[in-house]
């Protein structure tokens, strides 16, 4: 059984339709608010996290964890689980916080 050169070119396009399809990426976002009237914004997608604070981002990795999330990035990290979670700013200092209602 030999294949025409139309199979193949079906087999090819079929091929680069496949290859070129994305999967929609999920993201979360949530809005914290900590000690001291501080805020932080969250947004996570896989693996990673962008923290929003005082006009600046900072890019997060997710980190492994035996329970809840942490990610961590440019000097900082947040670590949580649920709607609760400590931040921990690029001066060292934990700031514990809670998820803002929307």
């Amino acid at each position: 059984m030999t294949m025409t050169r139309q199979h193949l070119l079906l087999i090819a396009l079929l091929c680069a339709s496949a290859c070129t399809h994305q999967a929609k990426v999920e993201e979360h976002q949530a809005t914290m608010l900590c000690e001291g009237d501080r805020r932080i914004h969250l947004v996570f997608t896989a693996n990673r996290a962008v923290l929003e604070s005082q006009g600046v981002s900072v890019a997060m990795e997710q980190k492994p964890t035996a329970d809840g999330y942490l990610y961590s990035g440019g000097g900082q990290s947040v670590r949580g689980r649920g709607t609760e979670a400590t931040w921990t700013d690029d001066k060292g200092r934990a700031h514990q916080c809670k998820e803002a209602p929307r």
